[in-house]
């Protein structure tokens, strides 16, 4: 049976403002993408069924409620989009195995999309470009086409439209996420009802993170959607106090929350937080990872 392996790697935003909304509800934002060096590993399966079935093993990740494994699910979604560009009438059996945490503002569902596609992509020699990807991922989600090349990007639009970045890898950095999780949309929901909202600098986050300015990109980085989670889930705040007391150089929110990130000046000093805060016991994940430039190694 032919098979395809491919690694879907976990994106932080260094920064994420929110500048608008469509007429067709979806947010216009500005972030700063970052892919660190947690991922899910897929294994894309051709056979002679023609219908996409997946399996997922949840190995390390801790969940209160499984994830869908049916026809809903942004694999098997993937599969679907990508055969009907080909052409194709086979079908796939997908294994997916989980470590980026689940609803915690990392990607993981986009970057198993992501990945599904490169995987079927070269399981068919189809020679689909980087560009052709991204154009089917978009319709999966905004974050999918990031997701097809991950690294130091920009992002505008709706978050399809990129910009690449100077590498801003190696870095060391703290992820940490609570038992809970964040609905998106009520997130965005809340923003929108908000009268007013602090906008954090986007083109000096940028500068920072094209200079490798460590200490400057945390004295500038932010999230828009910081604002609106952190009253909701208070633990958001308590998680980023941890670490910055235990020595981050910086800490925010990833996405809509709940994960939390802290960056390093060494992964000595990470894997000392990491430490801290698992003995405090209020995260279900803790991970001391670096920052990634190639998602392909």
């Amino acid at each position: 049976m032919e098979q395809v392996r491919e690694k879907a790697y976990a994106k932080v935003n260094l920064g994420l403002d929110v500048t608008g909304r469509r007429e067709d509800g979806y947010h216009l934002v500005s972030m700063v993408m970052q892919t660190v060096g947690i991922c899910d590993d897929i294994v894309v399966y051709k056979t002679k069924d023609p219908n996409i079935s997946l399996d997922i093993d949840y190995g390390g990740v801790h969940l209160a409620n499984p994830l869908s494994a049916g026809d809903d699910n942004l694999c098997a979604k993937a599969a679907r989009v990508i055969n009907e560009r080909l052409g194709i009438q086979h079908g796939y059996f997908i294994h997916l195995t989980k470590r980026i945490p689940v609803a915690a503002g990392m990607a993981g569902g986009s970057s198993d999309a992501a990945a599904v596609l490169r995987a079927i992509n070269r399981l068919e020699n189809a020679g689909l470009s980087t560009e052709e990807l991204q154009e089917l991922g978009v319709s999966l989600g905004a974050d999918v086409p990031y997701c097809i090349l991950g690294g130091t990007m920009h992002a505008g639009g709706i978050g399809e439209v990129l910009s690449p970045m100077k590498p801003f890898d190696q870095v060391p950095i703290l992820v940490a996420k609570p038992p809970e999780g964040v609905s998106t949309a009520e997130v965005y929901h809340a923003l929108d009802a908000l009268e007013e909202i602090q906008h954090p600098d986007i083109q000096a986050i940028r500068k920072a993170v094209e200079d490798r300015d460590v200490e400057g990109l945390a004295n500038c980085m932010g999230n828009v959607l910081m604002d609106v989670t952190l009253p909701k889930h208070p633990i958001v705040g308590t998680i980023r106090d941890k670490m910055l007391a235990g020595g981050a150089v910086g800490s925010m929110m990833t996405g809509s929350g709940p994960t939390v990130f802290g960056l390093y000046k060494t992964d000595e000093d990470c894997r000392k937080a990491a430490e801290m805060i698992r003995a405090a016991g209020i995260c279900e994940t803790v991970i001391a990872t670096r920052t990634i430039a190639d998602i392909t190694r």
